[in-house]
């Protein structure tokens, strides 16, 4: 299935709820259908419940059960319109836009839908970064009405982001309760291929510990901050594009839903050179998610 550039194409591609199904069933089970309970590989389809029932056990399964769709009464077809926005669209789409786009009944469902997708993009650490590799952190969101500071009233954000030639490479992003040794320290290593890398920051004392861990660490001995711009270039301009971004599109979010905000940005941020797959990209990692209930999703604590 060639994925959709644009939404006339989106609309031609998945023109019936039935042709979405058809779609996941076959990203879900690509091998065809396999038995949750006793890995059979042969089955009937219950077309009236939308289920399939396995041969062997007689076990009826969904090829939603298991997943972010799990339990949805969502039309599947305004789940790939979510994914292809969020995949497709450089700026993704807030929950209140998308609820106007497609005429879902409350905010609350569209808020849902969107960050189920989102919490399906968060890194695999099977990929780290390597080479030349930018450290940093930032604080995001604004101050609390009569009190200063950089800290007060801002959410922490880590960062490390790969130097290349005439570009940054991949990024990896980071809630982080303060920038401490400790949080900063891991946060590094657990995001780079520490033998094949060269970290790079400035001389925030929180960084020191690095080469202790054997790692080839550069520390700036210029400054820290805002005097660090030309030393961290691409740290400064993945920190703008993002703090943009969330200006721009949402106008500001909560501390407690960071992170799958960032987990969206440097999603498409690292396949921004593959902007044409990116739905189909999207649509793998939904489909082989975890339900995420909406109690569990607004029970979920800062990082």
């Amino acid at each position: 299935m060639k994925a959709p550039a644009t939404l006339d194409e989106f609309y031609r591609t998945f023109p019936t709820e039935r042709r979405c199904w058809e779609v996941l069933h076959r990203v879900r089970w690509p091998d065809g259908f396999r038995c949750p309970r006793c890995e059979g590989r042969k089955a009937h389809r219950l077309r009236a419940r939308g289920l399939w029932q396995c041969a062997s056990c007689r076990y009826q399964a969904s090829v939603t059960a298991g997943t972010p769709f799990h339990g949805t009464r969502v039309p599947l077809r305004t789940w790939f319109l979510a994914m292809f926005f969020v995949g497709r669209h450089k700026q993704g789409i807030s929950a209140l836009q998308f609820q106007r786009d497609t005429g879902l009944g409350s905010y609350k469902t569209a808020w849902m839908l969107l960050h189920k997708v989102r919490s399906t993009l968060a890194h695999h650490s099977r990929f780290p970064l390597e080479g030349d590799v930018e450290a940093d952190e930032t604080y995001i969101g604004g101050y609390r009405p009569g009190l200063n500071g950089r800290r007060v009233g801002k959410t922490g954000v880590a960062i490390a982001v790969e130097r290349r030639e005439k570009t940054a490479g991949a990024v990896r992003l980071a809630v982080i309760p303060r920038a401490t040794r400790a949080v900063l320290t891991s946060f590094v290593q657990g995001s780079i291929r520490p033998d094949e890398t060269t970290v790079f920051t400035d001389a925030w004392g929180s960084y020191k510990a690095l080469g202790k861990l054997g790692i080839d660490h550069r520390p700036h001995k210029g400054g820290h901050g805002r005097h660090t711009v030309d030393l961290l270039p691409w740290a400064h301009t993945v920190f703008g594009n993002l703090k943009t971004w969330l200006r721009g599109t949402f106008h500001g979010v909560s501390p407690k839903h960071l992170q799958r905000y960032l987990d969206e940005f440097s999603y498409r941020f690292d396949r921004r050179w593959r902007e044409g797959e990116l739905f189909g990209f999207v649509l793998r990692r939904v489909a082989g998610g975890q339900p995420l209930p909406y109690r569990q999703l607004v029970a979920e604590g800062t990082a």
